[in-house]
């Protein structure tokens, strides 16, 4: 059995390189980081504080939220529903009028000029 020696496909000096580069440049992020760190103040900003806001001469309104807004919400899908089932004036002067829904779709199905399948 021959005892020759493999050819090397990796130069060790190569990696040897690379790891001690990747190893400076992880130093110098770790020590950019720690001086930014250093420089940030307790408000965590850069540089000089901001200043404080005006206090407020009383706080602002809170929105009221209803306990039940069942009947509400009823009051507004009825109106809707009246809209969409209902004739009115959109605008009277331009002659632009609001009709029902299943008028309308009466009216579209009447225009087709081909036969239903």
């Amino acid at each position: 059995m021959s005892h020759a020696r493999q050819a090397r496909n990796v130069s060790l000096r190569a990696v040897a390189l690379g790891a001690a580069a990747l190893a400076v440049a992880i130093a110098l992020a770790a020590t950019v980081g720690w001086l930014y760190a250093r420089r940030l103040n307790a408000s965590g900003s850069l540089g000089a504080p901001a200043p404080a806001a005006p206090a407020a001469s009383a706080p602002a309104a809170l929105p009221l939220s209803e306990s039940a807004p069942q009947p509400e919400r009823a009051r507004y899908e009825a109106e809707k529903l009246a809209e969409l089932n209902g004739w009115g004036w959109i605008d009277k002067r331009a002659g632009t009028a609001r009709i029902p829904v299943a008028r309308a779709m009466a009216l579209m199905a009447d225009e087709r000029k081909e036969p239903a399948p």
